[in-house]
């Protein structure tokens, strides 16, 4: 990928700006005059992204000094004192750059660490690690354990305990019945339905 001069020279007027930078808005052509008033012709026009110092304001108008150190005099609506879009662009991929060379260098360091020793946990901390989880199973089979005998203590009922409570069921039901026939005769007197 081949680098303009254009953009070469903008990053390092960037990476060299003033105290009090300024930028020409993003898309706009600016008229540099040589007084603070917009009826006479440019003495240049400025594209988007020019980095410029900012001297002073009078009214509408500002003036500056460019990168060449020449001065005039820009409206103040085309100056910016955030950068433009493209030249955030620009420094973000240089940073992104940068950020990939680190990284690549990180990951071949750690390739070659690997092939030293293969194995990066020492055994103290494999100890640590197999002694919590033997930790932690035994208290689940504990758990478990205390589960199986309360369900086996449930379910460990005697076996005559189920046809007792069923005969004991058969006859609840039929003194309901004896019990109902009885208060129906002594309501009705003595009469059988």
């Amino acid at each position: 990928m081949q680098t303009s001069p254009f953009i070469v020279g903008l990053l390092l007027l960037i990476l060299a700006s003033p105290l009090s930078a300024a930028y020409i808005t993003d898309k706009l052509l600016a008229g540099v005059y040589e007084k603070p008033e917009s009826s006479a012709s440019p003495l240049q026009v400025l594209q988007s992204g020019t980095p410029v110092e900012l001297l002073e304001t009078e009214g509408e108008f500002a003036r500056i000094r460019l990168p060449n150190r020449s001065e005039g005099w820009v409206e103040r609506r085309f100056i910016s004192e955030e950068k433009p879009a493209q030249v955030m662009l620009l420094e973000l991929q240089a940073k992104a750059g940068e950020l990939r060379r680190k990284l690549q260098q990180a990951q071949a360091a750690l390739e070659q660490s690997k092939k030293i020793s293969p194995d990066p946990t020492p055994t103290g901390e494999k100890l640590a690690e197999a002694q919590q989880q033997i930790n932690r199973l035994t208290q689940a089979l504990y758990e478990s354990e205390a589960r199986l005998a309360e369900q086996q203590h449930l379910s460990a009922l005697p076996l005559w305990l189920l046809p007792a409570a069923g005969l004991l069921l058969l006859l609840g039901f039929i003194s309901g019945i004896i019990f109902r026939n009885y208060r129906l005769r002594k309501r009705l007197g003595g009469l059988r339905l």
